[in-house]
């Protein structure tokens, strides 16, 4: 009864599998496992756990769990079928629950598909003998006379279940769709060039990867990190899916500060380029020229010095398909410049500004920056 039983729920699944695939739920994925089955008998060796997940809205990442432990997290391409393959290294004998449960693109946790194996050689436990007492029954003789009993009475041997050999169900044909290529849709470093102590952080977007990597490490597919590179260096983002591979890289440039010129009587030529820091705008966010706004400018600034004496600093700005630059004004070591108000064709938008430093001997700076200052639209 209870193989029959099982069957029954077995078949259950499949039929709710097939109508979930038809419509968007908020029940999550229905996930079935593949291999190894209920019921199995496995050897003590590493084995492998294949499952398979289905939801209208996309299956996003499938889980196994070996006795409620998680074992691995594998992510899906989002498609409305997924399987995944992991493995497993059972360090003993014994009985174990495998399963597996799946999440959509929304964030919805189908239920678990579980399946109970047994590795190895497992001893089984004592039989229990039952403990009932046998009801009494008083009878009144005359001359108790022991008599021989004509059959042989109940031995309180229990009986045995014959185990029934349990037939797996075969798993259910599901069409797989193309593997698609990783796509990686954009690895930068804001700001590219720095100052030497300075950082820049790295941001990056993928789409369709089975894993990423950076410089060798692996992350997730949207995410950022702040470096602090002490010179000049190229990272590589690296893709990889079944469909194919994606890889990318970025730069940050690293100005060294200028090292302090020793007094000597021999002339000593200047071939370093000014140091410039401190980057900044205020205020960081302007308003744009519109319909009751006169707009807003904004003053940037940087602090730039030089052992030959810094001879100018100017800022390069752009904005949507504007663009421009102005000679800054020196104010003790600090360069400033006003920029706007502007006017733009779709706000809000960015304005973007970079600066380049020269000094009295020819030496000038590669672009530094650039420093976002935001410009929101006219509120008439």
């Amino acid at each position: 009864m209870k193989h029959l039983t099982i069957l029954c729920a077995a078949l259950f699944l499949v039929v709710l599998a097939l109508v979930g695939c038809a419509a968007s739920s908020t029940q999550g994925p229905m996930a079935w496992l593949d291999e190894p089955l209920d019921g199995a008998a496995l050897p003590l060796e590493p084995t492998e756990i294949m499952a398979h997940a289905s939801d209208a809205d996309g299956v996003s990442s499938l889980e196994f769990y070996v006795n409620g432990a998680l074992l691995v997290r594998s992510p899906a391409e989002g498609g409305m079928l997924a399987d995944a393959t992991a493995g497993w290294n059972p360090s003993r004998s014994g009985v174990y629950t495998i399963a597996a449960r799946a999440t959509d693109s929304k964030g919805n946790v189908g239920p678990y598909a579980e399946a109970e194996v047994t590795v190895g050689t497992v001893h089984a436990s004592p039989t229990p003998r039952p403990t009932g007492q046998p009801t009494e029954e008083v009878v009144t003789q005359a001359t108790p006379t022991p008599r021989a009993p004509s059959s042989p009475g109940p031995t309180m041997t229990p009986r045995v279940p014959t185990a029934t050999p349990r037939t797996p169900l075969p798993p259910t044909a599901t069409p797989q769709p193309p593997a698609r290529r990783a796509e990686i849709a954009y690895f930068e470093a804001n700001p590219s060039t720095i100052n030497a102590g300075g950082c820049s952080t790295l941001s990056w977007g993928v789409d369709y990867a089975a894993a990423i990597y950076l410089d060798g490490e692996g992350v997730f597919d949207h995410d950022e990190r702040q470096v602090c590179p002490p010179t000049t260096t190229t990272y590589t983002l690296y893709a990889t899916s079944a469909g194919g591979d994606d890889q990318d890289t970025a730069t940050v440039a690293v100005i060294q500060a200028p090292t302090p010129t020793p007094i000597v009587t021999a002339i000593v030529v200047d071939n370093i380029p000014p140091y410039v820091s401190d980057l900044e705008a205020d205020p960081p966010s302007i308003m744009e020229i519109g319909w009751q706004c006169s707009g807003e400018p904004t003053t940037v600034s940087v602090y730039a010095e030089d052992p030959s004496g810094v001879a100018g600093v100017r800022a390069y700005w752009t904005l949507e398909s504007q663009s421009g630059q102005v000679d800054m004004t020196p104010q003790g070591g600090v360069y400033k410049a006003v920029l706007g108000p502007f006017d733009i064709s779709a706000p809000p938008a960015n304005l973007l500004v970079s600066f380049v430093a020269w000094d009295t001997v020819g030496n000038s700076t590669p672009y530094v920056g650039p420093i976002t200052v935001a410009v929101t639209s006219c509120i008439g």
